[in-house]
């Protein structure tokens, strides 16, 4: 059995998500196991619809297991998201392939980047890029300029640098794993509808306010779910919602207290982060408040998150991944599990968030944070669930492959 891993959100599960999973399969894939992000985003923003619902959805759309992506990966920066999800893939044992989307469709091309990014000299040339007040992205590119020209176009491409970032922990683990990348088409990240190629970014889905307006740039089978998630009162989630929430929580943290958080303690923005808590009334106005020409929106985004959450980055710098829990799976997505067991999987791996918080203090941590993230998402639904939802909610089960 030759078993593909795809990272992704689903957020939703769109025609193009579907369109990766096709190639992924036409590729040679017998099994799709996909890990999937949270409640919370690495884009810094609540799910616009709940991880159960896109569990669903991929495995109605061509998945065959659907494994969770702990929160503190799933609100990181891209090498923490990369780091979570190769390691999740890495650990069971099984997997041949990692399937990711991309601009350029050059697996290779991104490969190098990856090798690239970890050698001393990039890395001197980056911080280098840096002091100059510059963003991240902004810094990887001119650092690539500088030194291998060839691949800058790689950190100029969203896509292509997620790609890198997964590449870049594929390297450090030594995994076997081989990535293979399909090539983008339609809409790009962050963009508006192709109607000819009936693809639309995520994002640009989040803004409809009906299932009926998705209806053109999603499976029908994810139609389906989302249109019974609306007369549910399960969609869409609003962070409207929760705004009074996350601005009671952060106004009672202390000035020490934004410095554990992920992302936060790096030339002391901290003490911005703090100061503009104080001086601000909505959560846009806070955005505003602590951006720079430095700081890109999703990463203040996710300090504000990872501070509502309660993350806290010297603990998380201290811990392993501590387990593989199951969203849910298909009859093919249990026999990828039994390969795993064959294949001497190092990690536990259960649907219950009871049962694995039981294996070990880290995933007693792990799992109090996913199911706090959960209980507050909650809160920005239409209809808001009730506490415990992430140790009660039973696993999927997928059509018959």
């Amino acid at each position: 059995m030759k078993i593909a891993g795809i990272i992704a959100e689903y957020d939703p599960f769109h025609n193009g998500h579907a369109y990766q999973i096709k190639k992924t399969r036409e590729s040679g894939a017998d099994a799709i196991v996909v890990v999937l992000g949270g409640e919370f985003t690495q884009r810094g923003e609540p799910a616009w619809c709940s991880k159960y619902l896109r569990a669903e959805a991929a495995l109605s759309c061509g998945a065959d297991l659907v494994l969770e992506l702990p929160v503190p990966y799933a609100v990181g920066s891209a090498e923490r998201f990369a780091e979570g999800g190769i390691k999740i893939l890495d650990a069971l044992g099984c997997v041949d392939v990692l399937s990711f989307g991309s601009e350029s469709g050059d697996a290779e091309k991104i490969m190098a980047f990856s090798a690239l990014s970890d050698r001393e000299d990039f890395i001197e040339e980056y911080k280098k890029a840096l002091s100059d007040g510059i963003s991240s992205p902004a810094a990887r590119q001119k650092a690539a300029e500088k030194i291998a020209p060839e691949l800058a176009s790689v950190a100029a491409c969203p896509n292509d640098t997620l790609g890198g970032e997964y590449c870049k922990w594929l390297l450090r683990l030594n995994s076997k794993i081989k990535p293979s990348t399909v090539k983008r088409y339609g809409a790009g990240h962050g963009e508006a509808a192709v109607l000819k190629s009936g693809i639309s970014s995520a994002t640009y889905l989040r803004t409809f306010d009906e299932p009926e307006d998705i209806f053109p740039f999603v499976p029908y089978k994810c139609y389906e779910l989302l249109a019974k998630a609306y007369r549910e009162g399960k969609l869409p989630f609003s962070e409207k919602k929760i705004e009074p929430a996350v601005l009671a929580v952060l106004r009672m943290m202390r000035e020490q207290d934004f410095e554990k958080v992920p992302d936060c303690a790096a030339e002391g923005l901290y003490h911005r982060v703090f100061d503009a808590v104080r001086e601000s009334a909505t959560l846009p106005e806070l955005y505003e408040n602590i951006k720079t020409k430095r700081y890109a929106m999703s990463r203040i985004k996710r300090i504000v998150s990872g501070a509502f959450l309660g993350l806290d980055d010297t603990v998380l710098k201290n811990s392993e991944l501590p387990y593989i829990r199951v969203l849910g799976m298909n009859d093919t997505g249990a026999a990828v599990l039994k390969e795993a067991k064959k294949a001497g999987c190092s990690l536990p791996i259960s649907a219950s968030l009871a049962e694995l918080s039981k294996t070990s203090e880290t995933a007693e941590y792990f799992a109090m944070l996913e199911a706090k993230a959960e209980d507050l998402w909650q809160l920005g639904l239409p209809k808001p669930g009730k506490c415990g939802i992430a140790y009660t909610t039973k696993i999927i089960k997928g059509p018959l492959a």
